[in-house]
């Protein structure tokens, strides 16, 4: 039987490389039994923690208590637990990472939780979902990268659930399967792109691609393909979040004219959107109205469609013709 070698305080032990997420589990849940001295402590000062009545949590001296009461010890200092800035789709992640210096093999995980979905939830999902991402790296550790991915895929099998069923009842915690919070996550999808193509009338997305980062539909989506033969629609920007006055200081005077056409374009296309509709009526409204009405009221007709394929500057208040708005806005308003 092969083995691997990794480190624990410091120390080499061997890892059976034919060992399973249920093997693991099994052996993390039958140190629960009778807890050494070792972790008698560290659960006597989560509880300690857990019973103050201060908010802050600092996750890293929790997740190194919880590393010695339920995951053996074997977690530090492979795993590098942080806040995440940036991590808007879901409350955790547990990433692999390779070492360039060892063959390019996985070496260590990155155990990152979201601080724009967590920062205003309670206490408690902060403890579950750290929990939560801890059981997947203990698992990637003890099976040597081989972290079974489960039924669905997610990497929830049964050695997850073995798992987390044990650590919820000896702590009373809620660990579950998935930890997004549906709410959070769509309040940071500001940037919004709409397909233009056939796309636009079928469920669930209609057309819509929602992002909490500013990056526009491409080659770089795993769908565009299948996108590209099914519809071939092209996608539009339709909204963005609106920005602080220091970021908007940071901008140079391009970024923020491309900011600006981006507005206008949208709003003219709103504006001639409403105008092919109401032109519609109108030319059904003459086509009835044409035997009835005197040769003089002709120029009233001529002024009024006029007016319809204008519109008013946002800057300066100028009627432009709308086919011309950006080269007016070019023009006349260049920063």
């Amino acid at each position: 039987m092969t083995s691997s070698q990794y480190s624990r305080n410091g120390k080499e032990e061997e890892v059976d490389m034919a060992m399973t997420d249920e093997d693991a589990a099994i052996q993390a849940i039958s140190t629960l039994g009778t807890l050494s001295e070792e972790q008698q402590e560290a659960k006597v000062r989560i509880d300690t923690i857990l019973c103050s009545d201060d908010p802050f949590i600092d996750i890293n001296e929790l997740f190194n208590l919880y590393n010695i009461l339920y995951f053996r010890s074997l977690l530090l200092p492979r795993v590098e637990v942080s806040w995440s800035p940036r991590l808007t789709l879901c409350a955790g992640i547990c990433e692999l990472v390779r070492d360039p210096n060892n063959g390019n093999k996985y070496t260590k995980t990155r155990l990152k939780l979201s601080e724009p979905l967590l920062k205003f939830r309670p206490r408690s999902d902060v403890i579950n979902t750290l929990l939560h991402e801890a059981i997947h790296a203990y698992f990637f550790i003890t099976t040597s990268w081989r972290h079974s991915r489960g039924d669905d895929g997610t990497g929830h099998g049964a050695g997850f659930l073995l798992l987390a069923d044990a650590i919820n009842n000896h702590g009373c915690y809620e660990v579950t399967v998935f930890h997004t919070f549906h709410d959070e996550v769509e309040s940071y999808r500001t940037h919004v792109w709409q397909c233009d193509g056939t796309c636009r009338s079928r469920p669930p997305f209609f057309g819509l691609v929602k992002r909490a980062m500013n990056r526009a539909p491409g080659k770089g989506d795993s769908w565009w393909q299948k996108h590209q033969n099914e519809c071939g629609g092209s996608f539009e920007k339709i909204a963005e979040t609106e920005m602080t006055k220091a970021q908007s200081e940071k901008m140079n005077g391009l970024e923020r004219a491309g900011r600006q056409r981006n507005k206008i374009d949208a709003w003219v296309g709103k504006d001639r959107t409403l105008t092919a509709k109401a032109a519609e009526k109108d030319a059904m409204d003459d086509s009835l109205r044409s035997k009835k009405r005197p040769p003089s009221q002709s120029s009233e007709v001529d002024a009024r469609k006029k007016i319809r394929t204008a519109v008013c500057c946002p800057i300066c208040a100028e009627t432009v013709a709308t086919n011309e708005i950006n080269n007016h806005l070019d023009r006349s308003h260049p920063s």
